[in-house]
């Protein structure tokens, strides 16, 4: 079977492959949860993951990691479920109603895949043209003609034909059948690296908000309380995941489906935005309501609330910052040992997260450890320009003049204009802090996660304590495209005492850095410029990480819908999931079975 390597940060090696477990708090290092195994056809790996007590309960899932592969096996299908069961002692009656292990009838798992994505209107997911590029076969497409011309290939990229779906336990549009009043758990998963979710559940028929709905996890988490949508929806960016708990008092059919607004353009930017139904729910039964407690079980110490820590008494500071192109910190991903920066154990963490970008938001995705996020700053650093032929960029003051600080591979002669209106998606930290300004895009402060919507031109505080396990970190976006490409680097968590020294620069430039005058600032380093401070704004100072005003949930009651065929599946294909019990080994073998049948 063919499997090219056309070099680092390309699509590559599509018969080769390994596993993630996304959201496990697990180690990092072999046999357990290591991204950098490199199954290749016709060898196998067992891996084995130990589940400790504390691991959060929540939904999670697993899916391909092996870098240049990840997109075009995820888009294939390769992913499925984890579910960490609650321990019965900690929930609710109402979480007991509607969770396993007691009520799994009523514990309603939803695997959303971007298996189908044929057309031309998601140009960078294009299924056919990830195939091209990465040089798996596609004799088949080309050597068939259909009814109407042409060969199958180019019938499928046709926009007008519709091959755009979006699967729900590998199904599209299945249909879920359910009883007026009776409480629901939907565990959602956007298991993909692309297109983003926005989801509601809606009649069929007008279009209006059918059902009571709660948000109570987000990335396998517990919320501090069950809370209504905002704004209505509930956007999930590729790999988040959130719990609701569903009730619809009235019988009738309802959709849930993903419906994209123009009003989110503001805090989600130019990115791709998928709009269709993902499952039909047929509500039968008189009318009849059954009351919700918003109560929800506690975390563990590692994700407890860290907001009111003073900033200064944070020892572990860093900046991640994205570029204009592929790329982290300024430079695209080399290799595992290229540790940007090194971490204590159980020393508590503050990140900066800046998007250098003008147009392009990211969903930045942390592995090992959930973060909680406590604000957005306002962002006066650098913007990004690039020439896209080359992928060469270079860095702009919001001035419109060059950056004094560049990157590594940077060329001073390369003539690389900022795009027209280069502000033009700015503005996040005002609309966070008036409560999202009617935007969907904005993460909101105090919640835990994996994975965070970095929009265009942003300045976002994480808090995390990295608990326990040593190794490394990986960080990536997660629209696989630009993973697969580079953008991804490696952190490292090492015992209390030993030598951090990492490579933070890329060359002389520090991850928000722009002007001469600039410093980063968590290094002891002399400003050359004592009466100005770094652009960026990464003072943090107490008052800049503790007084942001958080956002503000609408009070306003929040339509959605629940599912189940008389308590289930009206079809008999479920998404393929696990149930972990902690303390308990898992092993996954012969992995060649499952991964590596690609052609």
């Amino acid at each position: 079977m063919p499997n090219p390597n056309f070099g680092n940060n390309h699509l590559r090696f599509p018969n080769s492959s390994n596993l993630h477990t996304h959201g496990l708090h697990i180690s990092s290092e072999v046999p357990s949860d290591n991204a950098f195994v490199h199954v290749y056809p016709e060898q196998e790996f067992t891996y084995k993951y130990s589940i400790e007590n504390l691991q959060p309960s929540g939904t999670y899932w697993y899916h391909p990691h092996l870098h240049g592969s990840t997109l075009l096996q995820v888009h294939s299908g390769m992913a499925g479920l984890i579910i960490v069961e609650d321990e019965i002692s900690s929930l609710s009656e109402t979480l007991k109603s509607a969770s396993c292990p007691l009520n799994c009838e009523h514990d309603v798992q939803l695997l959303f895949q971007p298996l189908l994505l044929y057309s031309n209107i998601l140009e960078r997911y294009q299924f056919s043209s990830i195939q091209d590029l990465i040089g798996d076969l596609t004799d088949d497409l080309d050597r068939y003609n259909v009814s109407t011309g042409g060969t199958l290939k180019q019938w499928i990229e046709d926009d007008n034909n519709g091959v755009d779906y979006f699967t729900t336990n590998g199904k599209i549009k299945p249909v879920l059948n359910i009883t007026t009043g009776q409480l629901k758990r939907f565990r959602m998963v956007n298991a993909g690296g692309g297109p983003t979710l926005e989801l509601e559940v809606v009649d069929a028929s007008s279009g209006e908000p059918a059902c009571e709905i709660y948000e109570i996890a987000i990335d396998g988490v517990y919320l501090d309380e069950a809370r209504k949508q905002r704004l209505n929806k509930t956007l999930l960016v590729p790999s988040q995941r959130c719990d609701w708990l569903v009730m619809c008092s009235r019988p009738g059919t309802y959709v849930l489906r993903s419906n994209p607004e123009p009003a989110d353009v503001a805090s989600l930017g130019p990115a791709v935005r998928w709009s269709g139904t993902l499952l039909t729910i047929n509500v039968n039964g008189p009318e009849n309501a059954t009351a919700i407690d918003t109560t929800l079980p506690g975390r563990p110490h590692f994700i407890s609330d860290f907001r009111s820590i003073p900033s200064d008494e944070i020892k572990g500071k860093w900046i991640l910052e994205t570029s204009p192109t592929f790329g982290l910190n300024r430079e695209r991903f080399t290799c595992e040992e290229r540790y940007r920066y090194r971490m204590e154990v159980d020393v508590l963490q503050e990140w900066q997260i800046l998007n250098t970008s003008p147009f392009v938001g990211h969903p930045m995705h942390l592995h090992v450890n959930h973060f909680q996020v406590i604000n957005f700053q306002p962002y006066t650093g650098p913007v990004g320009a690039v020439d896209i032929p080359t992928l060469s960029w270079k860095m702009y003051g919001q001035d419109n003049e060059t950056c004094f600080y560049q990157h590594l591979n940077y060329k001073p002669n390369e003539n690389i204009p900022l795009e027209p209106n280069p502000l033009l998606f700015s503005g996040h930290y005002d609309r966070w802090v008036a409560g999202g300004a009617g935007t969907l895009g904005y993460a909101e402060a105090g919640e835990f996660r994996d994975v965070v919507w970095v929009p265009p031109l942003s300045n976002i505080t994480i808090r995390f304590l990295p608990d326990k396990f040593l190794g490394t970190v990986v960080v990536h976006c997660h629209f696989l495209n630009h993973g697969d490409m580079g953008m991804m680097l490696t952190t490292q968590i090492v015992p209390q005492g030993v030598d951090l020294t990492a490579v933070i620069a890329s060359g002389n430039a520090f991850p928000g850095t722009c002007n001469e005058c600039d410093t980063y600032p968590f290094l002891n380093t002399t400003n050359p410029c004592p009466n100005t401070k770094p652009t960026t704004d990464q003072t943090n100072t107490p008052g800049a990480i503790s007084s942001a005003s958080p956002m503000i949930t609408s009070t306003e009651e929040v339509p959605i819908a629940t599912s189940q065929t008389t308590d289930g599946f009206s079809t008999t294909s479920s998404a393929p999931y696990f149930v972990v019990n902690r303390l308990l080994p898992i092993y996954l073998l012969p992995f060649v079975s499952y991964m590596l049948m690609m052609t």
